[in-house]
């Protein structure tokens, strides 16, 4: 069996998991609620065998707006499991810019917390610049089913953050998984978000499940 060294992440100090398998993404979001009009907002990732990551957004930053990403995952299977994609990208349509960010997923036991930070600027207008984080931590109840609480944060140009709480569960079948997310539950502004996403991840083949290149 060969095994290589592999370069740490200067900002993790982490080791890189060589035996990753090219995996896709597709989540579909839909916003909902009594002060939010129906919002679509798609979202497609890819990340290669090599385990470099790319994605792309429509409807996220700004309305009419798409943005493009590339990047690479750190990651590593342990009792601490992580996976780390820092990544950079373009603004393009409503708002236009650029944007840096990261996204961060650990597991530990039936724990799981992933949250995506970002900061987005764009080239029209300063005031339009944001910092944005979503943080979610949830307990797998069931094997298709979890629970948690959900953080929003966005703080825009010299501007306080405001913070959204709210609650979420999940369930699936197969490749598919269902988040619906109620934000601001105790207040007259609550909205919904609904998930229907969908993850594929080429399996092993005999030969690399020995670890030989």
């Amino acid at each position: 069996m060969k095994k290589r060294l592999l370069p740490i992440m200067t900002l993790f100090g982490l080791w890189h998991n060589v035996t990753a398998q090219p995996h896709i993404g597709l989540q579909q979001y839909y916003y909902m609620g009594i002060y939010k009009t129906f919002t679509i907002v798609p979202i497609a990732t890819y990340q290669s065998s090599k385990n470099w990551y790319a994605e792309g957004r429509y409807n996220y930053e700004a309305v009419n707006t798409l943005s493009l990403y590339g990047g690479k995952t750190f990651e590593k299977k342990a009792a601490v499991s992580y996976s780390a994609s820092p990544i950079l990208g373009v603004v393009l349509g409503q708002m236009n810019g650029g944007s840096a960010g990261i996204n961060l997923e650990m597991d530990y036991r039936k724990f799981n917390f992933n949250t995506q930070t970002q900061f987005t600027f764009s080239v029209q207008q300063l005031t339009n610049n944001f910092i944005y984080s979503w943080s979610d931590l949830t307990y797998q109840f069931l094997e298709k089913f979890s629970a948690g609480v959900s953080l929003q944060q966005t703080k825009l140009y010299q501007v306080n953050g405001a913070f959204e709480k709210g609650f979420l569960i999940k369930t699936g079948i197969k490749n598919w998984n269902f988040p619906l997310y109620v934000f601001r539950p105790e207040s007259n502004e609550r909205y919904f978000v609904l998930g229907i996403n969908y993850d594929w991840q080429q399996k092993n083949s005999a030969k690399n499940s020995t670890g030989q290149l």
